[in-house]
């Protein structure tokens, strides 16, 4: 997180320099600017990528979700289908056993 700050800090204080010198300001107003845009540029890309990461995060933790749940509904429908074929085979069985028995 450091590294973001100091490069929209860097950023900022650019900006505004390079924005002060070319309006005629002069060098003592355009450096204070600059340092006060430095602070306010770095905690503002600090707030800026700390939703970006926890976003990240959300979206990550979503998608674990989702395949999980995913996961989970087909191991249910395997089981169901196991069932139903476990039954039709006992149904099928005591039918061939009732006809078997009527001969």
């Amino acid at each position: 997180m450091t590294s973001y700050m100091i490069h929209g800090g860097i950023a900022g204080f650019l900006l505004v320099l390079a924005l002060n010198l070319l309006n005629g300001n002069g060098y003592g107003t355009s450096l204070m600017w600059s340092c006060i845009a430095t602070v306010a540029f770095a905690y503002v890309s600090r707030w800026f990528m700390r939703s970006v990461f926890s976003e990240m995060h959300l979206s990550i933790w979503e998608q674990q979700q989702a395949a999980a749940q995913a996961q989970a509904e087909a191991a249910t429908e395997g089981a169901a289908t196991e069932g139903a074929a476990t039954e039709g085979a006992a149904t099928e069985g005591a039918a061939t056993e009732g006809a078997a028995t009527e001969e």
